[in-house]
């Protein structure tokens, strides 16, 4: 079997606090700010975990795939500083943030 280059995928969980939402609309305005502009600057795939229906606390994820372990780490390095550079507007504060690489190196055809 040949082997396939190497495949890695990493993820960034953020907890945000949005401390001045008082309103799903509030909410829906400031995470959708900043997914967009995450999403369109570092080419990741990005969500909103939710809760549902809460107004201050939001969990998103970023999620990204590449061909070497440094390449996904320091693009998730890059959005977490990205977002912490957004956060100083004071529309958002990040409570935790969790960061992983995986290896998919078993994959194989």
């Amino acid at each position: 079997m040949k082997r396939v280059p190497g495949v890695y995928s990493s993820i960034l969980l953020l907890q945000l606090e949005l401390p001045e939402a008082f309103s799903l609309k509030d909410r829906r305005q400031v995470i959708r700010s900043v997914l967009e502009k995450t999403r369109n600057r570092f080419n990741v795939s990005v969500t909103d975990l939710g809760p549902d229906g809460a107004f201050h606390e939001v969990y998103v994820a970023f999620a990204a795939v590449s061909s070497s372990h440094s390449s996904t780490e320091e693009r998730m390095d890059s959005v977490l500083r990205f977002i912490r550079a957004m956060e100083e507007n004071g529309d958002f504060f990040i409570v935790r943030d969790l960061r992983k690489v995986d290896s998919n190196a078993d994959f194989q055809d």
